[in-house]
């Protein structure tokens, strides 16, 4: 990708080169200054280096007419790395690594992750938590004896009430519509990672709506037990909603595995705080800051693709490739192939809905 941007307007221009790694002046660390520099090279990409790029198709996803395989394989120095291939025993099944049928394709294995990350191409869970549940289970079950230890100590305090838990986990698409219609202000929430619940207090089979009643119940009692009360959020008052960790940031720094589910989402948490704080609301948006920052952290120094240019035409090497792999039992009308291509630092997609996409790497700085 060349380092001149063309683009319509002085403004945009230094914007798009920011984006692209084109100013080499900035060297500062923080989020608001993070840019993907394209001049720079990884030695190895991980497998959430190559997935990342296509982890929102949702649409491709959708398209799947039956349970496929997923082949991955990189490129470095013109020889092509051993496959490494991984099923499901379907869409919401966990994924487990194929013993591929030639010798010559034995590899080390895939890490837990690694399947979960690349199944992420294929897989339908509505509820992330079940993406993930050999991380969080542990969490969660921390999580839920102290909710349910503060809702005992609460009503030996308040007999006379009756407390009901309205939600706990939480689906993608529910939290999708609560973002919609305004009862939410991220598109992410600790109730996806079975993380959080809201809790009603009811009297005579009536839910309370005084604030001061859940400020007793989740903000005092449940502070007892390191929960954290939505009524205290800085950019959205959630009376009766208690989660495990403060905020995003601390979720992220304390389960940092989960940056896979918060990229994609970069963008809207940048705009929020731009748009905030351009309306004198800064203050709101402190939260939303510290997460942009975990993220910062996290991702700096690994891939990134350039909001420019990104997409390009999949080479004839990769579709030779795609051939190359139907020795290892690829299959072009049911399995996925990712390829990537440390010589021209890309990571490739070859669906079997006939879609193929490729995008230019940069590393984040």
């Amino acid at each position: 990708m060349s380092k001149v941007v063309f683009c319509i307007g002085s403004i945009a221009l230094v914007l798009l080169s920011i984006a692209c790694g084109a100013v080499d002046e900035l060297k500062e660390s923080s989020w608001e200054k993070e840019h993907c520099d394209t001049t720079q090279r990884l030695e190895s990409f991980s497998v959430l280096d190559l997935v990342l790029p296509f982890s929102q198709a949702d649409t491709l996803k959708e398209a799947l007419t039956s349970v496929p395989q997923i082949f991955v394989t990189t490129i470095k120095n013109g020889q092509v790395q051993p496959w490494k291939a991984l099923t499901a025993p379907s869409f919401q099944g966990q994924p487990y690594e194929l013993k591929l049928p030639q010798a010559s394709f034995t590899v080390d294995t895939l890490s837990n992750l690694d399947l979960t990350y690349l199944w992420s191409l294929a897989d339908r869970y509505d509820y992330p938590y079940l993406r993930y549940e050999s991380i969080l289970k542990s969490v969660r079950d921390s999580f839920l004896v102290k909710r349910d230890a503060m809702m005992q100590a609460y009503l030996s305090q308040f007999p006379h009430y009756k407390l009901r838990v309205q939600s706990d986990l939480r689906g993608s698409g529910k939290q999708k519509r609560h973002l919609t219609m305004g009862k939410s202000v991220s598109p992410l929430s600790q109730h996806q990672f079975g993380l959080a619940s809201d809790i009603a207090i009811l009297s005579r089979g009536r839910q309370l709506q005084n604030i001061t009643h859940y400020k007793t119940f989740l903000g005092q009692i449940g502070r007892q037990y390191s929960l954290t009360w939505g009524g205290n959020f800085l950019g959205f008052v959630d009376p009766n909603h208690i989660q495990f960790f403060a905020n995003s940031a601390e979720l992220l720094a304390n389960i940092p595995a989960l940056r896979f589910e918060y990229e994609a989402y970069g963008r809207y948490f940048k705009n929020r705080v731009q748009a905030m704080t351009a309306a004198g609301k800064a203050a709101k948006v402190e939260d939303t800051k510290a997460l942009l920052a975990a993220l910062h952290q996290l991702h700096k120094g690994h891939a990134c693709v350039c909001d420019t240019l990104a997409e390009r035409p999949t080479s004839l090497l990769m579709r030779n490739l795609a051939l190359e792999a139907t020795k290892a039992g690829y299959q072009s009308g049911r399995d996925i192939l990712i390829i990537g291509n440390l010589d021209l630092h890309t990571t490739s997609l070859i669906h079997p809905t006939g879609v193929q996409k490729t995008f230019r790497l940069g590393v984040w700085q």
